[in-house]
């Protein structure tokens, strides 16, 4: 699922900012696009994240929740020029900038990690898929462990 970049207040916003591609007019793609920006804003809504006051900013609240709208926005604020990291910092608690511990664990949401490319604080000098792998590993094993 595509999901657009969204603001939420401090414990969620830090490093909740990934953006996702809509590739060429392939008309599937894009009523997935528009369905995945629909459902996050459905998501936002929830009773459950009333206490964090999320706030859209991309594709914005001023585009229309229409399929044309949607796709033509997830086009506008989607890349693949990059592998995407250092979008989630690991750090302490007191850390402004960090949203995960040591653990993986995301701060102020129970029972979610990132076990992924984001928590890398700089880009591989080769592909990002082994060193993501190996995190995932590492954190499967964590929840394993936390779990006994």
């Amino acid at each position: 699922m595509q999901v657009p970049a969204l603001q939420l207040p401090t414990q969620l916003q830090r490093g909740l900012k990934t953006l996702y591609t809509l590739h060429g007019d392939d008309p599937l793609l894009q009523q997935e696009a528009a369905d995945a920006i629909r459902t996050t804003r459905r998501l936002m809504k929830q009773k459950a994240l009333e206490q964090y006051h999320p706030e859209e900013f991309l594709p914005g609240p001023s585009v229309g929740d229409d399929d044309a709208s949607l796709a033509k926005a997830a086009g506008d604020i989607g890349t693949t020029i990059f592998h995407p990291v250092g979008t989630a910092k690991m750090g302490t608690a007191n850390d402004p900038m960090a949203v995960v511990d040591e653990r993986l664990r995301f701060y102020g949401l129970h029972g979610l990690r990132i076990a992924d490319a984001s928590v890398m604080p700089t880009i591989t000098s080769g592909n990002t898929n082994t060193p993501t792998a190996m995190i995932a590993e590492k954190g499967a094993a964590m929840i394993l462990r936390d779990a006994r």
